[in-house]
C-alpha cells in the first residue's frame, strides 16, 4: 500500500504500518535501500530530506533503519485539513494533544501518528508516521524540583506565591500555576509555601517512606565504628517523620543553593570585555569540573521521600485531573520578552 497515491490512506485507524510504503520504503528498510536520487541533501540529526515532500529517519544503531517518515504540506492538502478542529474529524478523538513552541501536537499513539499544527500559520505542518521522535510530555517528581526551583528564582518571595500577586505577569503567572497543579497530583499538599517551603507535607507521609534515607544512613554509619555505636543509641529516636525534619531542611537546601551556585553564569547574554569573558572562563571552568554524584544522590532521595510512589503523569492527565495550565511556554515567555 503505498501511501502517496492514496493520502487520506493515513486517517486510517486500522492503517497495517507494516505493510505501507511512503516513496516505495518500509519502515524497517535500511538506509542503503533508499534510492540516492530521493535525497535533496545531506542528513540533518538523523533525518533525510527528499525532494518529494517527505523527511525520513534513520536509526542511530547498526544497521542503520528507517524508523520514521514526516510528511509535509505540501503532500497533505487533498486532506483538507484547513482548520484545526478538522485534525480530529478525520483522524479521530486524541488521546492527547500538547502545545509546544508554537504548534500544538495531536497523539495518536496506538497508530505511531502524530500530527503537527502551527499556531501562528494556522496550519498543518507534519504528519509523523513511525517510531515518533515527538512524544508526550511525561512528568516526574524530579521535574517538580526543576520547576520550582526555576519559579523560585523568578519570584523569591513567598509573599508572592499566590495567583492573585501574580495576575499580571503571565511566565510566572502560569509557573506558579504549573506548581500548584503537580503539589495537588503528587500529594504533597495545597499550598506551594507552607506544604513544600515549608516542609508540612511531612504530616502526610509516613516512617516506611524515609526507608531509602535509612538505608542510605546505615550505609554511611557502616564506614565508622565511632558512628556504628551512636547509631545504636540513635536509631530508636528515629521513629516518626518529625525526627527527620532538619534533615530534610538540609538535603533541600543543599539542592537549592547547589543548583543556584551552578547557574551562576547564566545571566549572561553577551559581553564585549575580555575581563568579563575572563571572569565567565575561570568561574564556569570551576564549575564544569563539579563532581554532581553526590547532588543527584541527595535529590533522589528526596524525591524518593517526595513522591513514594514513584507516580508518572502526561501532561494531558494533569491538565484534565489537576488544573495543569494548557499553555505553550515559549509563546508566551516570547511575547513577554
Amino acid at each position: 500500500m503505498e501511501i502517496t497515491e492514496n493520502i487520506s490512506q493515513i486517517t486510517n485507524p486500522e492503517l497495517d504500518l507494516n505493510s505501507m510504503t511512503v516513496l516505495g520504503i518500509k519502515l524497517g528498510d535500511t538506509k542503503e535501500s533508499i534510492p540516492t536520487k530521493l535525497i535533496s541533501e545531506d542528513p540533518h540529526g538523523g533525518w533525510l530530506h527528499t525532494t518529494k515532500g517527505i523527511t525520513i529517519r534513520i536509526s542511530e544503531e547498526e544497521p542503520k533503519k528507517v524508523i520514521e517518515f514526516l510528511l509535509k504540506p505540501e503532500i497533505l492538502k487533498e486532506l483538507k485539513i484547513t482548520k484545526e478542529r478538522r485534525i480530529e474529524k478525520r483522524f479521530g478523538k486524541t488521546i492527547s494533544k500538547e502545545k509546544k513552541i508554537g504548534s500544538t501536537f495531536y497523539f495518536y499513539e496506538n497508530q505511531k501518528i502524530v500530527v503537527g499544527w502551527d499556531n501562528s500559520d494556522n496550519e498543518i505542518f507534519g504528519i509523523y508516521i513511525g517510531d515518533n521522535v515527538i512524544k508526550q510530555t511525561k512528568i516526574r517528581i524530579s521535574d517538580f524540583l526543576d520547576k520550582f526551583y526555576e519559579f523560585k528564582g523568578m519570584v523569591p518571595s513567598p509573599n508572592e506565591w499566590n495567583a492573585r500577586s501574580l495576575k499580571y505577569n503571565e511566565p510566572r503567572f502560569y509557573r506558579f500555576k504549573e506548581l500548584e497543579s503537580l503539589i495537588r497530583a503528587f500529594e504533597i499538599g495545597k499550598d506551594l509555601h507552607k506544604d513544600f517551603q515549608n516542609r508540612n507535607f511531612l504530616n502526610n507521609r509516613s516512617i516506611e517512606d524515609f526507608q531509602a534515607i535509612l538505608d542510605d544512613i546505615k550505609k554511611y554509619v557502616d564506614t565508622s565504628e565511632f558512628e556504628r555505636e551512636r547509631w545504636k543509641i540513635e536509631a530508636h529516636r528515629l521513629t516518626n517523620v518529625n525526627s527527620f525534619g532538619m534533615l530534610i531542611q538540609s538535603f533541600m537546601r543543599f539542592s537549592e543553593e547547589t543548583r543556584s551556585l551552578l547557574k551562576f553564569n547564566s545571566g549572561w547574554l553577551e559581553t564585549g570585555s575580555v575581563t568579563s569573558r575572563y571572569s565567565i572562563y575561570k568561574t564556569q571552568k570551576l564549575l564544569d569540573n563539579i563532581d554532581l554524584t553526590e547532588l543527584k544522590e541527595i535529590e533522589t532521595l528526596l524525591c524518593k521521600l517526595l513522591d513514594p510512589k514513584d507516580k508518572v503523569f502526561t501532561k494531558s492527565e494533569l491538565i484534565k485531573n489537576f488544573g495543569f495550565p494548557d499553555v505553550d511556554f515559549h509563546s508566551i515567555d516570547m511575547e513577554n520578552y
